[in-house]
């Protein structure tokens, strides 16, 4: 199984700078949101860096419910554009969870993590909006 190194790259890179990014600017109000995204980067590269499909798809499993806490976290902290992303990454996940084949598996994966990318683009200007 290989997904994109770059995609699982960018991701990682986005996801610890936006991290960092919504700690100081939203503090308490959001610190689930921190979170979830955290433990949705987490449990997506585990998905994409085991070998067994099955337990590839243990990890898709935990990501979509990861990403389904993210993209509700999103919309408590008004983050409507990320909540969508999320929503859309969690049922790719939710895709790559029941996936047929490694290929499908792959493919469904990859599109988890192009949404999620999304999601963390969008959290952009709700972060800059409360600085």
């Amino acid at each position: 199984m290989r997904v994109h190194i770059y995609s699982l790259f960018l991701f990682v890179l986005i996801s610890m700078a936006l991290c960092l990014a919504f700690s100081d600017a939203y503090g308490v109000t959001c610190d689930m949101l921190v979170m979830n995204v955290d433990d949705a980067r987490t449990k997506l590269r585990r998905a994409t860096n085991e070998t067994d499909l099955d337990d590839a798809k243990d990890y898709a499993r935990r990501a979509k419910s990861a990403l389904d806490d993210a993209a509700m976290s999103a919309m408590d902290c008004q983050c409507h554009m990320a909540y969508m992303e999320f929503d859309t990454a969690a049922s790719y996940a939710r895709r790559a969870r029941d996936a047929d084949s490694a290929g499908e598996f792959v493919d469904s994966l990859n599109r988890a993590i192009r949404a999620f990318n999304s999601a963390l683009d969008a959290l952009r200007p709700c972060a800059a909006g409360l600085k």
